[in-house]
């Protein structure tokens, strides 16, 4: 009895103490959406939930951007076989890594297209646009813009530059003048494995004649050999 007591049960106790500490964590991290140590591992086991298996990343970076304040700290994009996969990670306790819950944006590129840009998240930045009231006094008026890191996949290897606009274009829009008048210049770096990334661009979506705000986010890309030459593109619009 005595062994019992002071020997089996202080272990037996403790024992149960561990499986129970054990039982809380996975709770915890079921509860956090089940974070891992790296980008790579957190896309992995997001790919079978979002019907994409088999992926692998190849390429991914943090997400800074100059004025709005992002949600997520990291993208990366990921392939398997002819299917590439993009999403936006987030970061648990500095060193975990977690993908949203059906956050993959799963796309192909057609027969023969070798530019494409990627699904990308937007940002909303709220700011105010001074203007004057009806009595011809200050007015501020809300207005939100989105800023995006813009991302595209290029499957040319000769293409060593790449240049490209995008807009919020407005469904009653004609895309040429939209793009003329209110298109942002992307400035474009290679990410690797054929990605490339984009500095973050701000960009507003168009009034339409209705007075509401809405449009389509398109992008216009053009990659360029070594010698200048035009060699491959991509239009929303075509």
């Amino acid at each position: 009895m005595s062994r019992f007591r002071y020997v089996i049960l202080p272990r037996l106790l403790l024992a149960l103490s561990a499986l129970a500490l054990l039982a809380a964590l996975f709770l915890l991290w079921l509860s956090l959406e089940r974070p891992l140590p790296s980008i790579a591992l957190a896309c992995r086991q997001a790919g079978p939930a979002n019907c994409f298996t088999g992926g692998e990343v190849i390429a991914s970076g943090p997400i800074r951007l100059n004025y709005a304040e992002p949600d997520a700290d990291a993208w990366a994009v990921l392939r398997s076989g002819d299917q590439y996969a993009m999403t936006n990670l987030k970061r648990t306790a500095g060193v975990l890594w977690t993908v949203p819950q059906f956050s993959l944006d799963l796309f192909s590129l057609e027969d023969g297209q070798q530019l494409f840009p990627c699904p990308t998240g937007s940002f909303p930045y709220y700011s105010y646009r001074e203007g004057t009231d009806s009595w011809g006094g200050p007015y501020f008026e809300p207005q939100i813009d989105w800023e995006i890191i813009p991302l595209a996949i290029c499957t040319n290897p000769s293409v060593v530059r790449l240049e490209g606009e995008v807009l919020w274009l407005g469904f009653s829009e004609d895309p040429q003048e939209a793009l003329a008048q209110r298109g942002v210049s992307i400035s474009w770096s290679p990410a690797g494995n054929g990605v490339w990334v984009g500095e973050p661009v701000l960009s507003a979506l168009p009034t339409e004649p209705d007075g509401s705000s809405s449009g389509t986010r398109s992008i216009w890309l053009r990659g360029y050999d070594a010698g200048g030459n035009l060699v491959c593109s991509y239009d929303p619009t075509a």
